[in-house]
C-alpha cells in the first residue's frame, strides 16, 4: 500500500489549512468557546481566570492569606509567594491600563480667536498670542521639585547675599 508523504507527515494532526485538503469556508469558534470554562494548564493562567473574583475579594476587604487558602481549597494549588507575585503583576497591569483609557492622547488646546485686536491709537492688527496650554496631568519631575522646595538642613548658595554675611 502506497501512502503519500504529506499524509505521513501530518498523520494525527488536525487540518491546519493544508494544501492537500479542500479549505473550509467557515470558522467553527464553538469549540474555542466551549473551552472558556476549562481549567487553564498553567498556574498564572488559573490565577488570570480567577482574577475578577480575586479582585472582588480584595475590594471586600479580605487578606491575601485568606484568598490564598481559599484558592488552594478549590484546586488552584499555588504557593503564597508565587500568588503574591502574580497578584502584583495583575494589579500593575490594571493600573497601567486604567490611565491610558482616562487620559486623551492629545491635550485639548483652546481655540485662538481669529478676530483682530484693535488698539486705541492705531489700526487693527492680528493677535500674536500663543494659545495657553493646559498643564500636563503627570509632571515626571514634580516630586523632585517638591523635595527641593522642602529640603532641610544646610543649603549651599553659590551667590550669597553680602548683607547677610557676618
Amino acid at each position: 500500500m502506497k501512502v503519500s508523504v504529506t499524509a505521513l507527515l501530518f498523520r494525527g494532526l488536525p487540518d491546519r489549512g493544508r494544501l492537500d485538503q479542500p479549505p473550509k469556508n467557515k470558522l467553527d469558534l464553538n469549540r474555542l468557546r466551549a473551552r472558556m470554562g476549562e481549567k487553564p494548564r498553567t498556574k498564572v493562567g488559573q490565577i488570570r481566570q480567577a482574577w475578577p473574583d480575586i479582585k472582588a475579594l480584595f475590594d471586600a476587604g479580605h487578606s491575601l492569606k485568606d484568598i490564598w487558602m481559599w484558592l488552594n481549597e478549590i484546586g488552584i494549588e499555588i504557593g503564597y509567594a508565587r500568588l503574591s507575585h502574580y497578584i502584583g503583576q495583575l494589579k500593575r497591569k490594571d493600573q497601567t491600563a486604567a490611565p491610558a483609557a482616562t487620559f486623551p492622547l492629545i491635550a485639548e488646546v483652546p481655540p485662538i480667536d481669529p478676530s483682530p485686536v484693535s488698539t486705541h491709537d492705531g489700526p487693527a492688527r492680528e493677535s500674536k498670542t500663543e494659545p495657553q496650554r493646559s498643564p500636563m496631568p503627570d509632571d515626571p519631575l514634580a516630586n523632585i521639585r517638591e523635595r527641593e522646595d522642602r529640603r532641610s538642613g544646610f543649603q549651599y548658595n553659590s551667590e550669597p547675599d553680602i548683607k547677610k554675611l557676618i
